[in-house]
């Protein structure tokens, strides 16, 4: 039997138990592009100060399954990610799953890459 065969067999889904989660870091203040604008090539252009994205940020971490965004956690400004934080990230996410996903609360259900 090749690969996947006995999930098939038994008709599971394998990404119905898999959730994942990533990390970025989420600029407080990004710079507006609503003054572009579609020139004629013979027109003259307009001097622009070029706008930078604010050095203010937060680490925004999220989980997510087949199904759509199961928690997203928001670091607050000025903390760093730490074991303790993480660990509270992942009760908040356990909390998430038997509210968003109920079936799948228990650990021999999901399954976290």
């Amino acid at each position: 039997m090749g690969p996947g065969g006995d999930f098939r067999a038994k008709n599971i889904n394998l990404f119905d138990n898999l959730i994942t989660g990533d990390e970025t870091w989420v600029y407080l203040n990004t710079p507006e592009r609503d003054s572009l604008t579609w020139k004629h090539p013979s027109s003259l252009v307009t001097k622009k100060f070029k706008m930078q994205r604010s050095a203010a940020k937060v680490m925004a971490t999220m989980f997510w399954d087949a199904k759509g965004v199961v928690l997203l956690d928001v670091l607050p400004q000025g903390q760093c990610i730490n074991a303790a934080q993480y660990c509270s990230t992942l009760d908040r996410l356990r909390d998430a799953i038997r509210c968003k996903r109920p079936g799948r609360g228990n650990e021999n259900s999901t399954t976290l890459l």
